[in-house]
């Protein structure tokens, strides 16, 4: 039979262990704000849909996509119908004009349909930051037809077009300016992280923003209250054919009522 060896027991020296507790103390901020920056990072929880085929946020209420042409034609009923455990399309944000002169081929038919199966619906229109900003206001106004319930309009601008940041913020503002008072309520602004920063940070904080961000699970980290968030472009939802985007809106049921028209 093998000898039995008893285990040595180490005791730390009085000096090591008031080193130690020094130690301790002074580590103890830096831990705190590791842990805060993970939980603020990363406390969205996210779920992965089958269904959907992309992974989505377990405390948002109210979750929506947004179309262009690029759908083709979209079974609208089919798109109200689905709910996959609770979470169904409450609204759909539909390409409606592009630059200058551009209409969205599917955007009359898009937003007649949509209407008809009782999904909300906004309209949003390309910003090219290069071209006349009166011009795009003119065309989206001339298109766009906003009704009772429907959802505030859109700028959609993520491109430089080899503009300056003065001049992107000269032109957006106009745009803003003459939609803001054609249709009497404030336009959101999309965008991604990148460009917000880059562009936008500071100089747009009376109007709602929709941010796309969809290369990490995590919200949108920029230093304003987002309304929506764009998290992935990768959906799948009944009624259309291919890949979509996928949104949460960034508040109640009841609150997003209230962000409709009326």
């Amino acid at each position: 039979m093998a000898k039995r060896y008893k285990k040595a027991k180490y005791k730390l020296k009085p000096q090591a262990k008031k080193w130690l507790k020094l130690l301790l103390i002074l580590l103890s901020p830096i831990l705190l704000y590791v842990c805060y920056y993970a939980y603020k990072e990363f406390k969205v929880g996210f779920i992965k849909y089958k269904a959907f085929g992309i992974y989505i946020p377990d405390h948002y209420e109210v979750h929506g996509i947004d179309v262009s042409r690029y759908q083709q034609i979209i079974n609208w009923k089919s798109v109200k119908d689905m709910n996959i455990e609770g979470v169904s399309i409450d609204f759909a944000f539909i390409k409606a004009t592009q630059g200058t002169q551009t209409i969205d081929l599917q955007y009359f038919q898009n937003i007649i349909r949509a209407r008809n199966a009782d999904v909300p619906v906004g309209a949003y229109h390309f910003f090219v930051a290069s071209k006349d900003p009166v011009q795009q206001a003119d065309i989206f106004s001339k298109v766009v037809q906003i009704k009772k319930g429907d959802l505030p309009p859109v700028v959609d601008i993520e491109k430089e077009y080899q503009q300056s940041s003065v001049k992107i913020r000269k032109n957006l503002k106009t745009w803003l300016r003459l939609i803001e008072r054609r249709y009497e309520v404030k336009p959101i602004i999309y965008t991604n992280i990148d460009f917000y920063k880059n562009h936008l940070e500071g100089y747009f904080e009376s109007y709602p923003v929709w941010i796309a961000h969809y290369t990490k699970l995590r919200e949108p980290n920029i230093d304003k209250d987002w309304t929506f968030w764009q998290l992935s472009e990768e959906a799948t939802v009944n009624g259309i054919k291919g890949k979509v985007d996928f949104n949460v809106y960034n508040g109640s049921k009841e609150e997003f009522e209230e962000l409709k028209i009326k």
